[in-house]
């Protein structure tokens, strides 16, 4: 078999067949990840973190297939030959299966809004897609629009082009989302047979296929799987909060790596490289995703979004939103609905004075990268000087604990009331921004002990649990506010963020 390669920063030479890149070539949805930036607003705070969602998903496909290698090497062969006849996979060998795998991992994250995850969640709700997934509340709008396309016929052409059922491809690449959809029907919720006919593929499967199935699914979507390590690796070397790509060890991890049932362990020389993995974590995630500068811009541009796309010259953007979460989106489609034309739209919106009041002034700032708003509190010192440690740490479980029973749907309301409230206690009709960081630092990977016994991590892990409660009494919600819009009407900045404290608190102890 020819090859031709791809020379990656992270991690060096990535191979592909000479098959795969005729199909990377032809692939239009990979291809439009090229213009869908990885780390949305990130790069107003580290200005080189602008890599895009198309160099994150080769990545992921490289490391899947260092992980599929190793742990498919370990397999029960009769395990693996039962499911892939239980697939349709009718191959000698494993090749296949870890081509599927592979293939995975290139196409996870086809389903990603403009912006990533600035925007993930926010556009569904404004164009009212057909398809019923989006309101059943069984994952994230990135990964049902991407399991939406995987279904379309235009994708299933392209990809049977290297002789690639899409349905299988769908099974490993959204596998949770697929499990979800089976008990959710199971349970009469909802009717997903025919949106999801591969509901019906997994309830047919024996008990030892599933497993087997789910080991292999954790390579993509798992609690330390090729997405993650791709992707902090990469955040790391391109914002430089970390030591680049030399702060996680991968080749001892995936040496490491054994088959579970239904998951991937670790055995216990792992420790100290998962340890390593949770530290760069840890800070990825506390001074770049949640560094509160980015937050602001996040949530700015959300604010900007929700108004500009109603405006007649957002029309062939809302369209071209509409086709992509219905799995149908025309070449014209695909190119429209990226960073690029978002960018535009609300540049030609700006420029043309179709906007005003505080929207006007957030797409000020997103094109010029100014504002006037100020956090209340910035680190963890702030945050704890203004609540207390007993307060802080009472907010952010009741906002972990809201966020993972009602996702965005609270968060927008919680936002709402929290801004509300604010210019009521203080009288004045300022701009409120609220925003809110969730983070679980619960890796939920297993190590496998001399005795053959499975722990979790963090129960291994003193280090590991130190982080956890470190992140306890991190901010988990920020507010900013003008200090000149303050000071008009003669509100000093320590009583906006004492009225802050208290408005925050009184929804805890109520439960509001």
């Amino acid at each position: 078999m020819s090859w031709k390669e791809l020379r990656d920063p992270i991690h060096g030479w990535i191979r592909l067949s000479t098959d795969e890149a005729r199909l990377l070539d032809d692939d239009v949805f990979v291809q439009r990840l090229r213009r869908v930036i990885q780390d949305g607003m990130a790069h107003y705070v580290y200005p080189s973190a602008r890599g895009s969602r198309f160099e994150h998903s080769l990545g992921t496909m490289h490391l899947a297939t260092l992980i599929a290698e190793r742990v498919l090497n370990e397999a029960d062969g009769r395990n693996v030959r039962s499911l892939m006849d239980a697939i349709g996979l009718h191959d000698e060998g494993t090749d296949a299966i870890k081509q599927y795998v592979r293939l995975s991992g290139l196409h996870h994250d086809i389903g990603h809004p403009p912006l990533s995850h600035v925007l993930d969640g926010y556009v569904a709700p404004l164009v009212k897609p057909e398809q019923p997934l989006y309101t059943a509340g069984l994952g994230k709008e990135h990964e049902v629009a991407g399991l939406v396309i995987m279904g379309s016929s235009r994708f299933r052409s392209i990809i049977s082009g290297l002789g690639i059922d899409a349905s299988v491809l769908r099974l490993i690449t959204f596998y949770k989302l697929i499990k979800r959809a089976r008990l959710a029907t199971q349970y009469g919720l909802v009717k997903l047979e025919v949106s999801i006919p591969e509901v019906k593929l997994l309830g047919n499967m024996e008990d030892e296929e599933v497993m087997l199935l789910e080991s292999l699914a954790s390579i993509i979507s798992g609690g330390i799987d090729a997405d993650r390590l791709d992707y902090t690796l990469r955040d790391l070397y391109f914002t430089g909060v970390g030591s680049g790509s030399g702060a996680i060890d991968i080749a001892r991890l995936v040496n490491y790596l054994h088959l579970g049932k239904g998951m991937l362990i670790f055995d216990d020389k792992a420790k100290a490289f998962l340890e390593g993995y949770a530290i760069a974590r840890y800070n990825l995630y506390k001074w770049v995703y949640m560094h509160h500068k980015v937050l602001q811009y996040d949530e700015m541009f959300r604010e900007a979004f929700r108004n500009v796309i109603m405006l007649e010259q957002a029309k062939d953007f809302k369209n071209a939103a509409l086709s992509f979460l219905n799995g149908n989106p025309s070449e014209y489609d695909l190119d429209t609905y990226t960073d690029e034309y978002l960018g535009a739209m609300l540049s030609e919106a700006y420029h043309e004075g179709l906007l005003s009041g505080y929207v006007r002034d957030y797409v000020n700032s997103i094109l010029h990268r100014r504002t006037s708003m100020r956090a209340l509190w910035k680190r963890d010192e702030d945050y704890i000087m203004a609540f207390g440690i007993g307060n802080a740490v009472m907010l952010n479980k009741y906002i972990d604990e809201h966020l993972e029973l009602n996702g965005l749907n609270w968060v927008d309301e919680f936002k709402t009331q929290v801004a509300g409230e604010m210019r009521r206690a203080l009288n004045c009709n300022c701009r409120v921004l609220v925003s809110t960081a969730s983070f679980s630092n619960d890796i939920n990977t297993f190590v496998k002990n001399n005795d053959g016994s499975l722990i979790t991590i963090t129960e291994a892990s003193p280090l590991i649990k130190a982080i956890d409660n470190a992140w306890e009494q991190t901010p988990h919600v920020f507010l900013f506010m003008d200090p000149s819009e303050l000071s008009s009407n003669s509100v000093e900045l320590s009583k906006a963020r004492s009225t802050a404290v208290r408005v925050l608190m009184n929804m805890v102890t109520t439960g509001s």
